[in-house]
């Protein structure tokens, strides 16, 4: 026998669960070297454009941040720091101080931790990589080709933002710990 279950009241937009099915759109900053992109702060290569996170506390650049995962967990965990790691808003500064340094677009899904200045998740892709037009002509060829390796676009790195768009939504502010501190906070 089926029984029919009623759906309960709806519920208020403030109440509700978020849905969370697209790609989360996203920033992130890494190096340019001769295998790939590479990580800024772990030895980690992007020789694909799709990346599953796994555990590398052990290899962290903070040995002595507080962990108190099992061995084993599930990546990411609220109790380590591992994750595939993203911002809400792009370094513009790093591709132009860093002479490997570029900038690029991810979508991410799977399990994701959202922090107040950005998030870890666990799978990412890069979408885009951004161009910075002062950099030599060796570095743009060398972008261009990880680009096309990659089989990623190519955007401008002040059209950055504007171009994120094309892949997915941004984390709703809403979602974002301390975001209402911020915003409730008067202007300096």
């Amino acid at each position: 026998m089926i029984e029919e279950v009623s759906p309960g009241r709806p519920l208020p937009a403030a109440e509700r669960a978020p849905d969370l099915i697209e790609p989360i759109v996203a920033f992130r900053s890494w190096r340019v070297v001769e295998e790939g992109l590479r990580s800024v702060y772990l030895p980690v290569l992007w020789t694909a454009r799709d990346m599953t996170a796994a555990c590398m506390c052990s290899e962290s650049p903070d040995p002595d941040a507080p962990r108190t995962a099992v061995p084993g967990h599930a990546v990411p965990d609220r109790a380590c720091t591992c994750g595939i790691y993203a911002y809400y808003e792009p370094d513009l500064n790093f591709p132009t101080v860093d002479h490997r340094g570029v900038a690029g677009i991810v979508s991410l899904w799977g399990s994701i931790e959202v922090h107040e200045e950005g998030m870890r998740a666990e799978h990412a892709r890069v979408e885009a990589l951004a161009l910075y037009s002062r950099w030599t002509i060796r570095q743009l060829d060398a972008v261009r080709a990880l680009a096309r390796d990659l089989g990623v676009d190519l955007v401008d790195l002040d059209d950055i933002v504007d171009a994120a768009r094309r892949y997915g939504r941004p984390v709703a502010p809403e979602l974002v710990p301390g975001a209402a501190t911020r915003e409730a906070q008067p202007a300096r």
